[in-house]
């Protein structure tokens, strides 16, 4: 099975310069849990509403202050046609639940998340497996 036949469509982005506060209510309004950021229309980074606050809260930066802070500038992806095995295993090796779904010429299309690869297995033990290994 492919990444395209499993994945959430469609993907909001943010830009790098982009506030705190701009970003979070982006998340609230769509009721989303991450964004990856661009700059100059190339990915260099991910956040999560968990990093929103653990880096910027916690640490006291203004509403005011540019998503880069908080941001993790490692962005993982897949591409829409890759086999959702491939994708458990990238999933599993970085220990990450969420992942940027582009196509051919690397433009976002959409998110894969550790719920929507879950959904989509019969095999249980991969199941506790996958869930066991990210969230180790």
């Amino acid at each position: 099975m492919q990444v395209s036949e499993v994945m959430h469509k469609g993907v909001s982005t943010v830009q790098i310069h982009d506030s705190i506060k701009k970003v979070a209510a982006l998340m609230k309004r769509e009721d989303i849990g991450a964004v990856p950021v661009y700059k100059n229309e190339r990915p260099v980074g991910f956040v999560t509403d968990r990093d929103i606050v653990v880096s910027c809260v916690a640490h006291g930066h203004a509403t005011d202050d540019p998503i880069s802070h908080a941001m993790t500038r490692d962005i993982v992806f897949v591409r829409e046609g890759d086999d959702i095995t491939m994708a458990t295993k990238i999933m599993r090796e970085n220990q990450i639940s969420r992942l940027l779904v582009v196509n051919e010429s690397e433009q976002p299309v959409g998110m894969l998340t550790l719920q929507d690869l879950t959904k989509y297995s019969n095999d249980q033990n991969l199941k506790a497996e996958t869930i066991t290994e990210i969230k180790r």
